[in-house]
């Protein structure tokens, strides 16, 4: 099922469900699928956070919301430990160019942890009970509100936060202070994703400018968690050189994401969900009369 409001009668909250089952139950097979590699991870991962996101977008109207985003936060939690030493060592070889930094950066991923070639399936089989757990509460998921008023209370708090975690970022560009305002922007993304459908040419290029933002940010972060274990092993000169290029490349980023997010959270959260639910009205009624 693609990640995106069906352009179908069914009501919103059918239809946050059935993307939610949709997601979850993939996720819970593919834990479960038989395989040697880690190449099932990173799509775990990415199918809890699109379900997180799908939720924040109807929180104000969901009352069980915090007690789903914090079990599916848990399970996350519960693999994400597998993927850390190859998040490192891929930062590592973003950073081995031909000078001081680049040879400070091979010799630290020589001597790291190799990454997790294998995944546990003690893991894989508890992650997959925390999911199970989330599936056979989501039939007697309820929703306060229909259509637009389900959606427009969740898209506008999340617009709010993002904006407000960019000034705070902006004005202390500490590593947590930017990694909160990249999950914010992150679910915005997939608010974002999931309404492309009232108007995929311009949805589609709105979350395009978001998903390129939040990889900005990503980027930041997986250099902020490499600075974080310096010097490690390395001798003072070395990381001295490597903590300086990392510094370096976390100032660019952070100078390219204030720009662009200025840009993204110029509307106000308000005025933007008011022309969104416009657009928003026009395809349901069009959708509704067989136009699309």
């Amino acid at each position: 099922m693609t990640f995106m409001l069906p352009a179908d009668s069914l009501p919103a909250s059918s239809a946050i469900r059935a993307l939610a089952q949709a997601e979850l139950t993939a996720a819970r097979h593919l834990a479960l699928a038989p395989s040697n590699d880690l190449s099932p991870l990173h799509s775990l991962r990415k199918r809890i956070k699109k379900t997180r996101g799908l939720l924040r977008l109807v929180a104000p109207v969901f009352e069980q919301f915090d007690h789903e985003n914090r079990a599916l936060r848990e399970a996350a939690q519960g693999i994400s430990g597998l993927r850390d030493a190859e998040v490192l060592h891929l930062t590592l070889a973003r950073l081995s160019g031909e000078n001081a930094a680049g040879d400070a950066a091979r010799l630290l991923a020589a001597a790291l942890p190799a990454p997790v070639t294998r995944p546990d399936p003690q893991v894989l089989t508890e992650f997959a009970a925390q999911v199970d757990a989330v599936l056979a509460r989501l039939p007697h998921w309820r929703f306060e509100a229909e259509g637009w008023e389900a959606i427009a209370p969740g898209l506008i708090r999340t617009l709010i936060q993002g904006e407000r975690r960019m000034k705070t970022a902006r004005k202390r560009p500490a590593p947590e202070n930017l990694h909160a305002w990249r999950s914010r922007v992150k679910h915005h993304w997939y608010h974002t994703r999931l309404l492309t459908p009232i108007w995929p040419e311009v949805m589609g290029a709105h979350a395009l400018a978001v998903d390129a933002l939040g990889e900005m940010l990503g980027d930041h972060h997986d250099l902020c968690v490499l600075q974080a274990i310096l010097p490690g092993p390395l001798g003072p000169e070395a990381a001295q050189a490597l903590d300086t290029a990392i510094a370096a490349r976390k100032a660019a980023i952070e100078s390219r994401a204030f720009a662009r997010g200025a840009r993204l959270f110029a509307d106000p959260p308000e005025a933007l969900a008011a022309r969104w639910g416009k657009w928003y009205a026009l395809w349901r009624a069009e959708t509704l009369r067989g136009g699309l």
